[in-house]
């Protein structure tokens, strides 16, 4: 190792493109090139005659906290980190955010959660916006045998009684023969399969669509995109 190289994070600082926690930031980003090459591992050393490139425009800190959105499958027992990949990203991914593993570290997760649901999966390092996800309210659709009547749901929902506090926000509605539409706030785990239960339904699978103003759109089941910049729950 050259007693002239030093680590990129400093040089960035030298340059007056950034400060050096900014720096470290871009870097797990993949927003600095070195020679025209991305580098996104920290601590990487450079000579002071490489070329350092920031990728405009200029981003701060509190912008490039990671979310993500995941349509998790029925069947899928993965861990967490198996099932977000460069392979299983969407092909459609506008972020143009460089995949890096250490994005995986410590995300907070909101929506499909439990063993038996699938569907939309909120998942964020923004400690700020994991506190809205908690909060923020979710649509499933929960798939029968057979759905029981408008008039006997309306029925079922009148008559039952909670433990503790009723759900925040429920609201469910029947949209065929085989599935009803399910809304609360706030969920907690094993909630949307409990509140199936309670009113005496065994459901076959419990889909996540939305969480907050977000829904499931196109993302192909299986796969994950990062949350673009205009996008919020």
């Amino acid at each position: 190792m050259s007693e002239q190289e030093m680590r990129l994070s400093k040089r960035m600082v030298e340059l007056g493109l950034c400060s050096r926690r900014e720096a470290d930031a871009f870097i797990e980003q993949g927003r600095v090139r070195v020679d025209g090459q991305v580098v996104q591992q920290l601590g990487s050393r450079v000579s002071a005659d490489q070329r350092i490139e920031l990728e405009a425009p200029r981003m701060v800190l509190g912008e490039l906290s990671i979310s993500l959105l995941l349509n998790r499958s029925a069947d899928s027992q993965l861990p967490l980190a198996s099932l977000i990949s460069p392979a299983q990203r969407f092909a459609r991914d506008g972020s143009e955010v460089n995949f890096n593993p250490r994005h995986l570290k410590a995300l907070q997760q909101a929506g499909a959660l439990d063993a038996g649901s699938h569907g939309l999966l909120a998942l964020t390092l923004d400690k700020k916006l994991a506190r809205k996800l908690a909060d923020a309210e979710q649509e499933y659709l929960v798939q029968l045998d057979s759905a029981p009547t408008a008039d006997a749901l309306k029925q079922q929902l009148q008559q039952l009684t909670w433990p503790g506090k009723p759900p925040r926000g429920l609201k469910i509605s029947r949209q065929s023969d085989r599935q009803l539409r399910m809304v609360l706030s706030a969920v907690l785990p094993g909630q949307p399969l409990a509140i199936c239960q309670a009113l005496g339904l065994q459901p076959l699978g419990l889909r996540c669509i939305r969480i907050g103003k977000l829904g499931i759109g196109e993302l192909p089941v299986g796969q994950w995109r990062y949350l673009l910049p205009m996008e919020s729950f």
